[in-house]
C-alpha cells in the first residue's frame, strides 16, 4: 500500500500534543508541588516518589492490551474510554485523604496514559510516514515535557495538594472535549482484523528485539521519571529553601527536553547508523546526570540542565521511533509493539524512583540523598545505551528504512 501524507496530519498532531500535554500535568503536578504535598501527607522521600509514579503502574497493567485493542478497534474509540477513566480518577484524587487513596485514584488517572503511549507510535507512523516520523515523534515527546514543565513550575503556586488537583480535574474535562471534536482516525484504517488480538500479541512477542528495545525504554523512562519526581525539592535543597528559582529551574528543563524531542531526531537523521549515536547519547547524559550536584550552584546548574533536557529529549523521542524501525515488524502490528514497550515504560517510570533508587540512597547516602538520586538517574542512562548494542543496526529514520528495505527488494528481484 502506497504511504500518503494528508493534510489533517497537522491536526492530529496538534489533538496529541494537547492531550499528551494535560495528561503529564496532571502526572507531573505531584511532583510539582513536592514542597507542599510532602508536609501536609507527612510523606517520606520513598512514600512521595511511589505516589508521584504510581499511575504509570496502570501502563504495566493495560499497555499490552491497550495497544492490542488499538490495533483492533482503533485509538479514537478507546482513548475516549482512557480519558473517561481519567476524569473519574482525577475527582477522586481531588478528595484522597490518604497515602492509599491517593495512590489508587492517581492509579486510576495512569490509564489514559496507558492507551495513548500504547497507541502513539502506530497512530504517528501512519499520519507522518517517513522522514517525518522521528520529528513528529518529537513534538509528541515535546507535548509531555511541556506539560510536566508547566506543572513543575506552577505547582508550588498552589495554596494546597486539592487545589492543585482540582485544576487537574477540569483539565481532565478539557482533554476529553479536544479528543472528541477534533481526532480522526486514519483515512486508510488503524484497524488490524486479519488475526485475532492474542495471536497478533504472540507474533510480536516472538521477536526478541521487541524485548530488547522494551528494556531499553525500561531505563530511559526510569532515568527521565526519577529525575522529574524529585527536581523541584533536589533543587530547593539545594538553593537552600529557594523554590522559586529550583521551579524556574526545572520549568526550563522541561522546555530543554522539548527543544531536543523535536530537533536531536533531525541531528540522528544526518547519521547512517542508529546504535553508535543513540549510545553516545546515553553516556552523555549520564556524565552530566552525575555532575549536577557537584558543580556550584548557579550558572553551571542551568547549563548541567540544559544537555541533561537536550540529551533526555532525544533518547525519549528516539527510544519510542525505534518500534517502527525494528526489522520484520509489520506497521500493522505497531499496536501491539507498543503495547509490550509501554508496559516497560511503564515499569520503568513506576518502580525505579520509589522502590529503587530512593530507598537505595536514603539508606547508602542520607546525607547526600539527592546527588545519590541523580547518579543512579545517570546508572539507568548508561544501561539504556548498554542495551542499544545488543539490537541489530538500524537506519535513523523511517525514511532510511523505507530506502533500504526498496534496496534489498531490487537486489532480489530477477533481472
Amino acid at each position: 500500500m502506497e504511504e500518503r501524507l494528508y493534510p489533517n496530519r497537522w491536526l492530529i498532531l496538534a489533538v496529541l500534543f494537547v492531550v499528551v500535554s494535560i495528561l503529564q500535568f496532571a502526572v507531573i503536578i505531584t511532583p510539582g508541588i513536592a514542597t507542599i504535598i510532602m508536609p501536609e501527607y507527612g510523606f517520606t522521600p520513598a512514600q512521595f516518589g511511589i505516589v508521584c509514579n504510581v499511575p504509570f503502574l496502570a501502563g504495566v497493567l493495560f499497555g499490552i492490551p491497550c495497544g492490542s485493542l488499538g490495533d483492533r478497534y482503533g485509538a479514537r474509540k478507546l482513548m475516549i474510554i482512557g480519558l473517561l477513566v481519567f476524569i473519574a480518577g482525577a475527582f477522586w484524587r481531588v478528595y484522597a485523604a490518604g497515602f492509599v487513596a491517593l495512590s489508587i485514584s492517581s492509579l486510576v488517572m495512569g490509564f489514559a496514559l496507558a492507551t495513548l503511549n500504547s497507541n502513539s507510535t502506530k497512530v504517528i507512523r501512519l499520519w507522518f510516514p517517513g522522514r517525518a516520523m522521528g520529528s513528529a515523534m518529537g513534538v509528541y515527546v515535546c507535548g509531555a515535557s511541556l506539560g510536566a514543565g508547566v506543572a513543575l513550575k506552577i505547582g508550588p503556586s498552589f495554596a494546597n495538594s486539592a487545589a492543585a488537583f482540582m485544576a487537574c480535574a477540569y483539565a481532565a474535562i478539557a482533554s476529553l472535549v479536544i479528543w472528541v471534536l477534533f481526532f480522526r482516525t486514519h483515512p486508510e484504517g488503524e484497524r488490524s482484523e486479519e488475526a485475532p488480538i492474542m495471536q497478533q500479541i504472540k507474533a510480536v512477542m516472538k521477536d526478541k528485539n521487541v524485548w530488547l528495545i522494551s528494556v531499553m525504554i525500561f531505563f530511559i523512562f526510569g532515568c527521565s521519571t526519577t529525575a522529574q519526581t524529585y527536581m523541584n525539592a533536589a533543587l530547593a535543597d539545594y538553593s537552600s529553601g529557594n523554590i522559586a528559582i529550583a521551579s524556574t529551574i526545572s520549568a526550563s528543563s522541561a522546555v530543554f527536553v522539548a527543544i531536543g524531542s523535536i530537533f536531536m531526531p533531525a541531528f540522528f537523521a544526518r547519521f547512517r547508523k542508529l546504535r553508535p549515536v543513540m549510545l553516545l547519547f546515553c553516556i552523555a547524559q549520564c556524565i552530566v546526570l552525575c555532575l549536577i550536584f557537584l558543580v556550584p550552584f548557579g550558572i553551571p546548574t542551568v547549563i548541567l540542565f540544559f544537555f541533561m533536557g537536550l540529551f533526555l529529549g532525544g533518547m525519549l523521542a528516539m527510544g519510542k521511533t525505534i518500534p517502527a524501525l525494528l526489522p520484520k515488524i509489520n506497521p500493522k502490528n505497531l499496536g501491539a509493539v507498543g503495547g509490550i514497550q509501554s508496559t516497560f515504560q511503564n515499569v520503568g517510570a513506576w518502580i525505579v524512583a520509589g522502590y529503587i533508587i530512593a530507598p537505595i540512597c536514603q539508606a547508602v547516602l542520607p546525607g547526600r540523598l539527592y546527588f545519590g538520586i541523580y547518579v543512579g538517574c545517570g546508572i539507568c542512562a548508561l544501561l539504556a545505551g548498554l542495551t542499544v548494542l545488543l539490537l541489530p543496526e538500524m537506519p535513523t529514520s523511517i525514511d532510511a528504512k523505507l530506502k533500504l528495505d526498496r534496496e534489498k527488494e531490487g537486489a532480489k528481484a530477477p533481472l
